[in-house]
């Protein structure tokens, strides 16, 4: 048994204390690492960077690691017993790393747990100890983590079938709020953490019917005992990480319902897509996964160009689940996926990289945008996403409407079950023209290898939806949708001249934060980083830049006046209308509408 005490006794300062015990340790000299990247996060981290302090003994008595690399340390040879002490600094917070203070301790296994070489695959404890400073007992701990031994706050011993396991649980303690609900005979929980007030039976309710369709989808019973959401609420930040039972969240309070309020906010409404999302990744990526990921390799990159699918396919399934679950009308629907095809169109990117390169190239571009991403990159998620709209429709197209992706995704499911394997880099694509007993290969070639556009108007065309692309009318425009083929679309106002970049208030003007290749403000001379002051002598903040634009539309150009490196710089800005990049939706047949959002399985 490797054995690990994990205590906080300078919350102020940050800092997780851990005490690792290891009876067996390797005797020609035990070897420990800590990962360098977090599964769902495609971007080496360097945790070790945290590790502030680290000591060993062996029987009592002081014994000298040797430092390896970045993440490894080594032990003398001939030791019997090992004890290794060491500090993490955590203050990152984020759901992929670790965050302490003195009001909540949040942290994931791969920013805490070293890793003993050779004993990956023992059984793994973990004690975790109350907070010092936390003398009025008002703490509670919340983990996934299986227990072995802890109190009615959840401090205690917890154990783990090995070194995988017991870093795919984050934990979190503090003072919280703890929900409950139970879906497909699964006890479920939602902590949050933080200052918030909310509706809190409609989020217990509406998860429950994201998570009781998503269990039947894949089909009962659920692969996982319990299930924890931790969702940390912030003033700032949104995000979401999967793990085998559990997901760490977070989000605003602006994405939590106000009591009294029956409609479905759009920040609401994100906060259940980001839900949805991570519950279904239980399934598809925590046990279906690519065959590169069996085992994780985390001490360097792991590439694989199946990101497109199991992101792709997660985020297609997100917002679709809220259909089927019953939470949000088909309207509602179509105008996020109007968002959806708006944001890959306006990036440049999908141009320039395929969705399987995006996938490859995770590590160093997509976990590491700059000013210049929506010109040289496309997101394997948002692309992904309409790769699978298309590959659903061309199944359904293929076969008479008798196998759809809810077929595929079933057969990848039934597969695992069977064998436990991953999946090999073109296993998707051949399982989905076995399904249609036809050759897909052009549609894949088209869809996931090259920079040609998807076929998304004859993919939405087949579901009984026209797709029609106009230009946007300002720079908070991101599509639309009629509500049926005898509704004439909501007038669209006059098209303005766009900037063709995206900005943010700064102090004295805005801040260009990205410059679209082609666009009047990269054809001005402007750069991400530069601060516009004026536009026709005129001061500028973020809502002004589409008023000043509107009013000079019936100019060839106009002066502007920009700040770069500290330097004033004057050029002119061409006046011109934006591409027709935005996506407007119309439903022409309802009927086939229906049949593509319902499940044809199941009935909620």
């Amino acid at each position: 048994m490797i054995t690990y005490r994990v205590s906080i006794s300078d919350a102020v300062a940050h800092l997780i204390d851990v005490q690792l015990e290891l009876d067996t340790p390797d005797p020609a000299g035990q070897q420990l690492t800590l990962p360098n990247w977090i599964p769902g996060s495609y971007m080496i981290r360097d945790f070790s960077r945290n590790i502030v302090q680290i000591d060993a003994s062996s029987m009592g008595k002081d014994i000298v690691l040797t430092k390896q690399d970045k993440s490894s340390w080594q032990a003398p040879a001939g030791l019997t017993q090992l004890t290794v002490r060491y500090r993490v600094y955590a203050w990152d917070l984020s759901v992929r790393a670790a965050h302490v203070d003195s009001t909540h301790a949040f942290f994931n296994g791969t920013s805490v747990f070293l890793a003993v070489k050779g004993q990956e695959e023992a059984p793994h404890e973990v004690d975790f100890e109350r907070p010092v400073h936390d003398t009025r007992k008002s703490f509670e701990l919340a983990t996934s983590l299986p227990a072995a031994n802890t109190d009615e706050t959840g401090f205690g011993r917890y154990v783990a079938g090995n070194y995988d396991e017991l870093i795919d649980h984050p934990v979190e303690l503090g003072t919280f709020k703890r929900l409950r609900f139970e879906a497909g005979g699964v006890p479920h929980e939602i902590i949050f953490t933080g200052a918030c007030h909310f509706d809190e039976q409609r989020v217990v309710d509406d998860l429950q019917r994201i998570c009781e369709y998503e269990i039947e989808f894949f089909g009962q019973p659920a692969p996982m005992d319990r299930y924890l959401f931790l969702v940390m609420v912030v003033d700032a930040g949104y995000g979401g990480l999967e793990h085998r039972s559990s997901t760490a969240l977070m989000i605003t309070r602006e994405n939590l319902p106000v009591v009294g309020d029956a409609e479905i906010s759009d920040a609401y409404l994100n906060f259940l897509g980001l839900c949805s999302h991570e519950y279904f990744h239980t399934w598809n990526v925590k046990r279906i996964k690519p065959a590169r990921f069996i085992p994780f390799e985390l001490r360097e990159e792991s590439y694989t160009e199946l990101l497109w699918f199991f992101e792709g396919m997660t985020s297609y399934y997100d917002d679709l689940i809220l259909v089927r679950a019953g939470l949000i009308d088909r309207k509602k629907y179509l105008t996020v996926l109007a968002k959806t095809l708006t944001r890959v169109q306006r990036g440049a990117g999908r141009l320039v990289q395929s969705v399987t390169e995006s996938s490859f190239d995770a590590w160093h571009k997509f976990y590491k945008q700059d000013e210049n991403s929506p010109n040289a990159i496309v997101s394997y998620y948002a692309k992904g996403a309409l790769v699978a709209l298309c590959l659903d429709a061309l199944l359904r197209e293929s076969s008479d409407d008798q196998q759809t992706l809810d077929t595929l995704m079933r057969l990848m499911w039934s597969r695992w079950q069977e064998t436990g394997r991953g999946l090999e880099e073109d296993e998707p694509q051949r399982l989905a023209a076995s399904l249609v007993e036809t050759d897909l290969s052009q549609f894949f070639d088209r869809a996931l290898y090259s920079t040609q556009e998807l076929p998304v108007e004859k993919a939405l065309s087949f579901m009984g939806v026209c797709l029609q692309w106009r230009s946007r009318t300002s720079s908070t425009d991101a599509g639309g949708v009629s509500e049926s083929s005898e509704e004439s679309a909501d007038p669209v106002p006059p098209v303005a001249p766009w900037l063709g970049a995206t900005v943010t208030d700064a102090p004295g003007g805005v801040r260009l934060v990205q410059v679209m290749k082609g666009g009047p403000a990269e054809r001005a001379g402007l750069a991400g980083g530069d601060l516009l002051i004026a536009m026709n002598n005129l001061s500028v903040s973020v809502a002004d830049v589409d008023r000043h634009l509107a009013r000079h539309a019936d100019l060839a150009e106009f002066d502007i006046h920009f700040f770069r490196l500290g330097q004033l710089h004057r050029s002119v800005l061409p006046v011109e209308p934006p591409p027709e990049d935005t996506a407007d939706l119309r439903i022409v047949d309802g009927a086939r509408l229906d049949s593509w959002l319902k499940d044809a399985r199941l009935s909620v």
